[in-house]
């Protein structure tokens, strides 16, 4: 026994060791890939010609998408419609139904001579390495890994992070999917069903589909990532499935879209004008400039001079000091630090109205996020900043949901508003985890009638039905207000969820939130 025990302690140490020593990822010498040159004779070339306006060189097209099956028809559509290639890069990739209808018709784009370039963050990915491998065997399929563990495998990945945190505390946290270099879609949402509205946990979230110039700009991102040294083949990390596994993947993603069919769910997806975008014309698009902002892959790279560098949130900022009347803030996750703090209060000085939605106790889905938020409520509200958040009911407000019943709202949403005249979308949170630990990336849009859009939505999302506001009462107390009640403290949440949340709030973690 006691043998079987020094076995098992020394294996251990071995497996930490030999990540440890892995802490760095080698050098890869491999040939470098480059987005395709756009079509313009094809389906897509054709449709972004035709809703181009006569006065727009230079400029780029916009629309919004919100809801969930809008958000998931809008991708199909776009798989569907591609005839040169698909580039996706994600956080998080599930292995449900929405990734598996995904998965699906990512397959059948690649049979049609499509190549496929599917980026995924290692340690976000909910999809088993086998899966992956699988999909990568498709000869017009390639698979990469952001920052990967080096043991891989149930167990040995679990002593590969101790070992290797250093390096793999940094994550690719970008959302993006591309069609023929002149279609993509960006936001907050991974790939997973709970970001469809197909989850008990229903997320609130935004997306932008973008089609003109820009979309040079988004090619070269994805072109950046996808060749960095922190982006390795799957084939280097686990060995290639035989051709059976291919099948018998076929089979289990078909079966489980017939399990489907017919339901309200997919009924619903039909049924969105995203479905048919390319062929009629109820998408509305709003041209104007943009910017493509983003990190740089070598931010997750702890040897090099940008990592930990905040580049896509000084651009940001930038933008925020530039405002003069109006500053709203939309994130799933809002931990400002003393910095941040300071400088929402010093806009609010020189006469510009603060307004931030984010997650309250009760809905937010990182407990540890909402203790490291939760002191910061007080002295930005003294400071003039107005505050409010998401209520746990609010997908019944809205019946998002009704595909599956009662549901839990969380706001997933990364959204900025600077004087309705400019507004940001992407994947980047207010908290010390996106702006310093994780790579990020959005699109800015100066474009009026595009930034009112978002900003009746905060209005709409922050109205009483689906968020509560906070104030501080004659004693300085804090107060949730909705429709003439109030509560002296977290309301909707369980006792369970406010002493777990005190008691992170001791711990020295708000650098890793």
């Amino acid at each position: 026994m006691r043998t079987a025990l020094w076995k098992a302690l020394w294996l251990v140490w071995l497996a930490v060791a030999l990540a440890g020593c892995a802490s760095s990822l080698p050098v890869q010498d491999l040939p470098p890939s480059y987005a395709v040159r756009p079509d313009l004779d094809s389906e897509i070339g054709r449709y972004v010609r035709d809703h181009q306006p006569e006065d727009s060189a230079g400029l780029s097209g916009f629309t919004l998408v919100q809801t969930g099956t809008d958000a998931l028809a809008a991708r199909l559509a776009m798989i569907d419609r591609a005839e040169r290639s698909l580039d996706l890069q994600y956080y998080i990739y599930r292995g449900d139904v929405t990734g598996g209808l995904i998965a699906e018709r990512l397959l059948s784009a690649a049979d049609r001579g499509v190549r496929v370039r599917l980026l995924l963050d290692d340690i976000g990915s909910g999809l088993r390495d086998f899966d992956v491998a699988t999909l990568n065997h498709h000869p017009n399929i390639e698979v990469k890994l952001f920052n990967p563990v080096t043991l891989r495998g149930k167990v040995l990945k679990y002593f590969s992070k101790i070992g290797e945190f250093g390096r793999i505390n940094y994550r690719m946290h970008n959302k993006l999917m591309a069609v023929d270099s002149q279609m993509f879609i960006t936001g907050g949402r991974n790939i997973g069903d709970e970001y469809f509205s197909l989850s008990v946990m229903d997320f609130q979230d935004i997306d932008i589909l973008g089609m003109g110039r820009i979309t040079r700009e988004v090619m070269r991102s994805f072109d950046d990532y996808w060749n960095a040294n922190e982006a390795v083949p799957v084939e280097s990390l686990f060995r290639r499935p035989g051709k059976q596994a291919v099948v018998k993947l076929r089979k289990q993603l078909k079966a489980l879209r017939q399990r489907h069919n017919g339901g309200t769910y997919l009924q619903a997806v039909a049924d969105s004008p995203f479905t048919r975008a390319l062929h009629d014309d109820r998408i509305v698009w709003h041209w104007g400039e943009a910017e493509w902002l983003t990190d740089p892959p070598t931010k997750a790279d702890p040897g090099h001079e940008t990592n930990q560098v905040p580049i896509l949130a000084r651009k940001l900022v930038r933008h925020a000091r530039d405002s003069e009347r109006e500053l709203l803030l939309m994130s799933a996750y809002f931990i400002p630090g003393s910095r941040g703090e300071v400088f929402l209060i010093d806009l609010v000085e020189h006469g510009v109205d603060v307004r931030v939605l984010t997650n309250s106790l009760a809905t937010t889905d990182v407990l540890a996020v909402h203790s490291g938020y939760a002191s910061y409520r007080r002295p930005l509200l003294r400071g003039g900043v107005r505050l409010w958040e998401l209520r746990r009911q609010a997908t019944q407000q809205e019946r998002t949901s009704t595909f599956l019943g009662e549901s839990q709202a969380s706001l997933h949403a990364k959204a900025f508003v600077f004087d309705r005249e400019k507004v940001f979308v992407g994947s980047v949170n207010l908290d010390p985890r996106s702006i310093v630990l994780n790579t990020e990336a959005g699109v800015l849009v100066h474009q009026p009638a595009l930034a009112e859009s978002v900003a009746e939505l905060f209005r709409h999302w922050t109205s009483e039905d689906f968020s509560f506001e906070l104030v501080l009462d004659d004693n300085d107390q804090l107060r949730w207000q909705i429709d003439g009640q109030s509560w002296d403290s977290e309301p909707e949440a369980s006792r369970f969820r406010r002493g777990a949340a005190w008691f992170l709030g001791w711990l020295p973690i708000e650098g890793q939130l």
